[in-house]
C-alpha cells in the first residue's frame, strides 16, 4: 500500500460518528488493551480524551486508529492506542502518538506515561521507537498474572506554567496565583468525593484510598470555603452533624478576594453550565459548584477532583482558561507513586509539494493548530511598505502539513522574524520543518548578515530541536530563539566587510582578524557592551550558515556526479523542485556523502568540504559548486547502510563506491552553494585537483580553500 497521509480528528461530532469503529477495534484487541465499555469511549470523547486517525481515500474518510488518554495536569497517560490492521506498520499509531505529544507540550504538560504488558513485544518496541523509557516493572492483575512495564517520556515543555505564563488579556486576568516548581501539588476535592468517603457508596474504596494517601503526605488535599458553606446550608443540625464536623477539620484552600472570586465563579458557571446547557443550569447547586472551582483555580490547586459529569466535560476549556485541571479520583490515584524497581522508513517523501501560501490559508492554518492570536495577527499581515515577507507551505493532497513565514523590516539594522509550524503527526514532519527553517534562514541573509528571531511555539519540539542544531539560542522563558546569520563563507579577504556588516546590523562586535579564531576561542562584544569569550566553532554555529576559513583550517575537495549533486546539494536549477518526488536529502540541513574508506584521513571533523561536479558522465559542469562543514566521518559496512532508508543520502547502490565491504559515510552541514561555480582550470591554477584530476578526494590547505571560496563568491574571478 502507498504510504497514507493521516489526518488526526479531535472534533466531538466527528469522533462520535467513529465510536462504533473505535469500539470494534478496541474489542478486537481486548487481549492486549483490556476491556472498556462503550460508555467509557463516549465519556472520553466528551472530555477530550480521545483522538482518531483517518485517511482520505478519494474523498471518503477511512478510520485508521485511535488513542485514548487520561491523566492529571501536568502528567498524562496513554490508556489505549490501536491501529486498524490495514494501516499497521504504515505509521498510524506513530501519527496518533506524535499528535498527542505535540498537543500536550502545547498546553504545558510535563510527562506522559504508558503501562505495557511484558508479553507484548510489538507494543514494547513501539513505545521504545517513540521515545519512551522503561522506568519500573510491577505485577499486573491477579487474573492474568502478567508483568507490567511502566514507560515514561519527558515532554519538551519549558515548565509547569507554560500555559500560565502566556500573555493574558487584561480583561480575563483574574489574579490567579501559580504554584512554584517543586511545591507539593494540592488537589481540591468536590463534595461528591467527600461523600464517597463518609458514606458507603460505589466509589467509596477509591475515596478512602485517596484520603489515605493524603494522610501519608503523598499528596495534599484541601477544600474550598464553599464546600463547608454548602454543608452548613444542607445540614439540619450543624452542631451535631458528624459529616459537617469532620469536614471542618479538613485543610482549607487559602482565602481569596471575594470580588475576584465572584468574577471567576461567574465565568466558570458560564463555561461549565450555561454554554453547554448542562444538567443543573440555573440551580443553586450549579452556582455553588462554580464557586468551588473558582476557589480551587485561584488557589493554584493542581486539579479539582470530582465525579460531576458537567465539570469533567468542561475540563479542556477550564485548563486553557484558568490553568486548573479537572480529574476523577481514579485519575489522581493512577499518578500516585508505587514501589519502584528502577532498571535502568520512511519512504522517500513522495506525495507532497512546496509552494506559496496566501494570507487566508495562512490564517486558517494557524488558527486550526491553535497558534496564539497575537502571533496570527503579526504573521498574517500582508507585505507592507515597512517590511518584506515570504511565506511557504508544504501540502499533502488538499491538506496543508507545514508552514513557514519570514518578515524582515526595511531598515539598516533589521531583525528578521520567523515562524515555522508543522503537524507532528505527519511521518515526514522533520523533513518539512528542516527545509522550511533552513530555507527561511538562508533567505533572510541572502544579501547581508542579519539578526533572526524564531518564535517559540509550544508543542513544536521538532522545530525547536532543529533550531538548536542550527545555532539558535533561547534564554530562559524567552518567547523567541535568536541567532545571527551571515550566509556566506568568511575568507581572509571577506572578513573585514563581514565584521563591519555584523556590527552595523546587529551591534555584535567580532574579532578584527580572522586569524584570531585559530586559537580556538575568541572574545566578542554584544550590543549591550558585554564581552564574552566563546568557542570559534560555537560562534560559527551561532552565525551559520557560514564557514570560517582561518589559517590552518585545512579542507578537502571531493568529486560528485551531476545527478548526485543536483539532489544531494540542490545545485540544479529546478523551478518545479522535481527532486522532492523521489529524494529527501536536498530537504535536510544535515546530509551524507559516500566514498571509499581509503579517504578517511582526509575527511576530518570540522573541516571544509568542497564539492566538485565531475564531467565524467558528460553532463557535469566540471566545477566546484558548493562547500560545507564536515560533522562526522565513519567507516560503515555496506550491509548496515541502507540508501533507501537513509534520508540523508541520494545513493541507489553502494557497490560502485568501494571494492571492499565498507564505505565511508561523511555527514555535513552548513551547506552553501557557490554563486559562481569555480571551473576546473581555475582549480588547477590553485593546485587543487591532485595528480588524478579530481577523480578522488584531494586534500586542501586553508590557503587553497580560501582561494576557491573567494573565487566562488566574487563572480568566478581570481582575486
Amino acid at each position: 500500500m502507498k504510504r497514507p497521509h493521516f489526518i488526526i480528528e479531535r472534533e466531538t461530532k466527528v469522533l462520535t460518528s467513529l465510536l462504533s469503529e473505535v469500539q470494534a477495534l478496541a474489542d478486537s484487541e481486548r487481549d492486549a488493551l483490556g476491556f472498556l465499555p462503550a460508555k467509557a469511549f463516549e465519556d472520553a470523547v466528551e472530555r477530550k480524551r480521545l483522538i482518531a486517525a483517518v485517511v482520505d481515500d478519494s474523498g471518503t474518510r477511512r478510520f485508521a486508529g485511535y488513542l485514548l488518554h487520561s491523566g492529571v495536569f501536568p502528567n498524562a497517560k496513554v490508556q489505549q492506542i490501536a491501529a486498524v490492521p490495514a494501516f499497521r506498520k504504515l505509521g498510524a499509531a506513530s501519527a496518533l502518538m506524535k499528535a498527542l505529544v505535540s498537543e500536550l507540550e502545547r498546553i504545558g504538560f510535563m510527562s506522559i506515561r504508558a503501562d505495557v504488558a511484558a508479553d507484548l513485544p510489538t507494543a514494547l518496541a513501539f513505545y521504545a521507537k517513540n521515545g519512551f523509557e522503561r522506568v519500573l516493572e510491577r505485577a499486573g492483575g491477579r487474573t492474568r498474572g502478567r508483568r507490567i512495564i511502566v514507560h515514561a517520556s519527558q515532554l519538551k515543555t519549558d515548565n509547569l506554567f507554560t500555559l500560565a505564563s502566556a500573555p493574558i488579556d487584561p480583561v480575563t486576568d483574574l489574579g490567579i496565583r501559580r504554584r512554584a516548581p517543586g511545591e507539593v501539588p494540592v488537589f481540591a476535592v468536590d463534595l461528591n468525593v467527600y461523600f464517597d468517603l463518609v458514606k458507603q457508596r460505589d466509589q467509596s474504596e477509591h475515596a478512602r484510598r485517596l484520603f489515605g494517601e493524603a494522610l501519608g503526605h503523598t499528596i495534599r488535599l484541601a477544600i474550598a470555603d464553599e464546600f463547608v458553606t454548602e454543608l452548613r446550608r444542607t445540614s439540619s443540625t450543624p452542631s451535631a452533624d458528624p459529616v459537617l464536623q469532620m469536614a471542618l477539620q479538613l485543610p482549607r484552600l487559602p482565602k481569596s478576594d471575594p470580588s475576584t472570586l465572584d468574577q471567576a465563579a461567574a465565568r466558570i458557571y458560564d463555561i461549565v453550565f450555561v454554554k453547554p446547557n448542562a444538567k443543573g443550569v440555573g440551580t443553586n447547586q450549579a452556582r455553588s459548584d462554580a464557586r468551588h472551582l473558582a476557589h480551587a483555580a485561584m488557589s493554584q490547586a493542581s486539579a479539582f477532583v470530582t465525579r460531576d459529569g458537567a465539570i469533567l466535560n468542561a475540563r479542556h476549556e477550564l485548563l486553557a482558561t484558568f490553568g486548573i485541571d479537572i480529574a476523577t479520583v481514579e485519575e489522581v490515584l493512577d499518578l500516585l507513586p508505587e514501589a519502584i524497581a528502577s532498571n535502568g522508513v520512511l519512504p522517500r517523501g513522495e506525495g507532497f509539494d512546496l509552494g506559496p501560501i496566501d494570507d487566508a490559508q495562512l490564517i486558517n492554518y494557524l488558527s486550526d493548530v491553535n497558534v496564539p492570536g497575537t502571533v496570527v495577527s503579526e504573521f498574517a499581515e500582508l507585505q507592507t511598505s515597512t517590511a518584506f515577507s515570504r511565506q511557504e507551505m508544504i501540502r499533502c493532497g488538499d491538506r496543508i502539513i507545514a508552514i513557514g513565514k519570514i518578515r524582515v523590516p526595511k531598515c539598516v539594522d533589521p531583525v528578521a522574524r520567523i515562524i515555522v509550524h508543522v503537524r507532528h503527526e505527519h511521518l515526514d514532519a522533520d523533513i518539512f520543518a528542516d527545509h522550511l527553517l533552513s530555507n527561511l534562514v538562508r533567505l533572510s541573509c541572502e544579501r547581508a548578515p542579519i539578526a533572526i528571531e524564531l518564535l517559540h511555539l509550544p508543542g513544536q519540539s521538532i522545530v525547536h530541536n532543529l533550531a538548536a542544531a542550527c545555532g539558535f539560542h533561547r534564554g530562559a522563558n524567552s518567547p523567541t530563539f535568536s541567532k545571527i546569520a551571515i550566509g556566506r563563507p568568511c575568507t581572509a579577504s571577506a572578513w573585514p566587510a563581514v565584521v563591519q556588516q555584523v556590527r552595523r546590523r546587529t551591534g555584535l562586535v567580532l574579532p578584527g582578524a580572522l586569524s584570531d579564531l585559530s586559537a580556538g576561542e575568541v572574545d566578542i562584544r554584544t550590543a549591550k557592551g558585554t564581552t564574552t569569550r566563546i568557542s570559534a566553532i560555537v560562534l560559527e554555529d551561532l552565525m551559520g550558515p557560514t564557514l570560517f576559513v582561518w589559517p590552518g583550517r585545512n579542507g578537502v575537495i571531493v568529486p560528485i556526479t551531476r545527478a548526485y549533486a543536483d539532489e544531494l546539494l540542490g545545485t540544479a536549477v529546478q523551478p518545479k523542485l522535481d527532486f522532492i518526488t523521489n529524494r529527501d536529502a536536498a530537504f535536510l540541513s544535515l546530509r551524507g556523502y559516500v566514498n571509499a574508506p581509503r579517504t578517511a584521513k582526509q575527511m576530518q571533523v570540522g573541516s571544509p568540504i568542497v564539492f566538485y561536479e565531475s564531467k565524467r558522465t558528460g553532463n557535469g559542469r566540471g566545477a566546484a559548486v558548493a562547500v560545507a562543514r564536515i560533522v562526522n566521518s565513519v567507516v560503515v559496512p555496506k550491509s548496515r547502510l541502507e540508501p533507501n532508508a537513509d534520508k540523508r543520502l541520494v545513493v541507489d547502490s553502494l557497490d560502485s563506491f568501494s571494492a571492499t565491504g565498507d564505505v565511508l559515510l561523511t555527514t555535513f552541514d552548513n551547506l552553501m552553494v557557490f554563486p559562481a561555480p569555480v571551473a576546473f582550470d581555475t582549480l588547477k591554477k590553485f593546485n587543487a585537483v591532485g595528480g588524478a584530476n579530481l577523480v578522488s578526494a584531494v586534500s586542501l590547505s586553508s590557503g587553497q580553500v580560501d582561494s576557491i571560496l573567494t573565487c566562488g563568491w566574487s563572480g568566478g574571478k581570481i582575486q
